[in-house]
């Protein structure tokens, strides 16, 4: 019987991961090619609960990165960077973060935003995928504050 849930739960989980970010660089990094995910927080949201914030799909990862996977990272985020439609850098305190707007696929707007602070292999990193009907960086800014 348990066996039977748990399939069932892997089931209808299953088409969360298979969407959404899938195309972009940094996918790699929501799978755990560059950090294993067994050392990330990982927030995943769809449905009805993001729907007072206009988004139709919410995934995170959060971990702390070595300097040799921050720079893994990096890379990514910057293949990412260079399909977005705009983008917004800020930088303050030793935090660097960038949200960037990627195109959109039919109705549905795009967003990947990427935090990142400290040094050496100290690097605390948050990655956020979005995605709904929200239409420009600055409209998300103001649902996120």
């Amino acid at each position: 019987m348990k066996k039977l849930i748990v399939l069932i739960l892997m089931a209808a989980l299953l088409p969360l991961t298979a969407s959404a970010q899938t195309g972009l660089h940094s996918d790699a990094i929501f799978k755990g090619q560059v950090v294993p995910q067994s050392s990330m927080v990982e927030v995943k949201v769809k449905g009805r609960t993001l729907s007072r914030y206009r988004l139709t799909f919410y995934h995170s990862v959060r971990f702390n990165a070595t300097a040799q996977q921050k720079a893994s990272i990096d890379n990514l985020i910057e293949r990412d960077a260079r399909q977005a439609v705009s983008t917004e850098t800020r930088k303050q305190s030793g935090r660097r973060s960038l949200i960037l707007s990627l195109p959109p696929e039919g109705q549905t707007h795009r967003y990947l935003c990427y935090v990142s602070g400290g040094h050496g292999n100290k690097n605390a990193i948050t990655l956020v995928y979005m995605e709904g009907k929200v239409a420009s960086i600055d409209e998300l800014r103001k649902l996120i504050q």
